[in-house]
C-alpha cells in the first residue's frame, strides 16, 4: 500500500484480518491500487480516464487517511 509506513503496513495486515469495518476499506483501498495500475500501463488516457483517474486516486487518499487514523487509535489505546 501506497503512503503507509512499514510499521503501519504490518498493523493494517492485522487489523484486516480481524476487524471488518477495517478489511473493508483495506480491500477497496487495494482494489483501487489495481485499477490505477491498470490505467498505468495504457499509452494514452482520454479525458474521461483521467477523470476517472483522479476520482481514484482520491477516493484511495481518504481510505488511506481512515486507515491511518484506525491504526494510530489501535496504537495508542
Amino acid at each position: 500500500m501506497q503512503f503507509l509506513d512499514e510499521t503501519e503496513k504490518k498493523m493494517a495486515k492485522f487489523l484486516a484480518a480481524g476487524d471488518e469495518h477495517f478489511k473493508n476499506i483495506y480491500n477497496e483501498h487495494m482494489e483501487i491500487e489495481k485499477m490505477l495500475n491498470k490505467y498505468s500501463t495504457k499509452p494514452f488516457l482520454t479525458p474521461e480516464e483521467q477523470k476517472i483517474i483522479k476520482e481514484l486516486k482520491l477516493k484511495k487518499l481518504k481510505g488511506n487517511d481512515i486507515m491511518k487514523k484506525i491504526i494510530r487509535e489501535k496504537i495508542a489505546g
